[in-house]
Formats: C-alpha cells, structure tokens, sequence
C-alpha cells in the first residue's frame, strides 16, 4: 500500500507541474498576442494620423516607431499589418519585416517582406493568383497582383534577388501547420499594377509623381 500512496503522490505532483506548465504558457501566450495588438494599433494610429490635433499631441509622437515603413494589406484573405524594417525575431513578433538589402516602397526591384506563418502571414494558405495586394505609405498606396506561388527550401535565398521589374515578394516558413521549425518557405511573387495617374516607379530611390519622378 506504501508504495501505490507513494505513486499517487507522485502522480499528482507531476499533474500539478503539468497544470502550472499549461497556465504558465498560455500566459505567455497572452502577453505576446496583446503586446503584437497594441502595437499595431498604436503604430497605425502614429503613422497614417494627419489631424493636427494628433499632431500636437506629444503622447501620439512618442508612440511613433521610426522603422514602420507603411502597412500591408491582402483584403480578400483579411491580411492587415503594418510593416517595420528588419526580419529579426523582435520584429516579426509585432510586425511584418521589410527584408533589408530588398527594394522599400516607392522603388523599382524586388521588395520582400516576411511573417510569421502563424500570425501575420498565417492567411497566405488562401491566396490565389490575381489576388490585390497593397503596400501604403503615407505618400501613397502601392497596389499588385499576385503571379504566383511556390514553396522552395530555406536556403533558396534566390527568391530576394534585386529583379527588373517591380515586385512584391511575401516570405514566410511552411509547411503552414508544422510543429517545430519549418524546413521550407512559402514565396508568393506579386507584380506592380500601373497607377492610374500615370505616376511611374523607378529602380532606384525615387519617389512616385504624376507623370514624373522626383528623387527622396
């Protein structure tokens, strides 16, 4: 009998780990979701605000980050996140990253951006080809089309090459629902849409105007 109660006990301490594991990560859970929220939603609220009445105000300045380039947004998926420059774990924990060394919004090439499968990017399983993808800034909104989809191996870094052509290049890792880190990456390529108004993007730093470029 002394050593069926000596299991039980043992059976229920190792419950009550179990238990307090769980709580402990679904914690952590929490904070990560609510920290990525308010984030964004401060971010986008500081970046496309233009009233005066925010622009004099200094807590509304303070909560701008520098690195935010604009947001991303895929409508029929319900894609919707602003974009912030770097691909490192800090960033994609809050944000889509602008892959550096890629083209930035506004210029000519191949500008990548990557997310998370299971945040961000999780809704890239849906896309489909001739999907609207807009990058917006707070000069303007970037439209383009998507050509096509592939999944390719982690290390085909091929996919960020600088290109002729304007395009979109969306990263992130797959398959969508391994557990782990994935061996391979899902690549979506979308084209540019030309502007109504004529405006034109250049392949090197150059602002969009109507019928002209300027340089930034």
């Amino acid at each position: 009998m002394t050593r069926i109660s000596c299991a039980a006990q043992w059976l229920r301490r190792g419950e009550l780990a179990l238990w307090v594991i769980g709580f402990s990560l679904l914690g952590w859970v929490l904070a990560v979701t609510s920290t990525t929220r308010v984030y964004q939603a401060r971010q986008e609220r500081a970046y496309f605000s233009v009233s005066s009445e925010v622009k004099r105000d200094p807590a509304s300045r303070a909560d701008a980050d520098p690195l935010v380039l604009g947001r991303i947004e895929i409508p029929r998926i319900g894609v919707k996140a602003m974009v912030r420059e770097g691909d490192d774990d800090t960033t994609l924990a809050i944000a889509v990253g602008h892959i550096s060394g890629t083209a930035r919004p506004g210029e000519g090439g191949n500008m990548a951006l990557a997310g998370h499968r299971d945040s961000f990017f999780r809704a890239l399983r849906d896309i489909r080809d001739r999907d609207t993808i807009r990058v917006v800034t707070s000069e303007r909104s970037y439209e383009y089309a998507v050509d096509s989809t592939k999944v390719v191996n982690a290390e085909d870094t091929w996919v960020l090459d600088p290109t002729s052509d304007t395009v979109l290049s969306l990263v992130t890792c797959y398959p969508f629902d391994y557990v782990g880190h994935a061996p391979k990456r899902f690549i979506v390529r979308a084209s540019l849409v030309p502007p109504p108004d004529g405006g034109v993007v250049s392949r090197a730093s150059w602002e969009v105007t109507d019928g002209g470029r300027t340089p930034r």
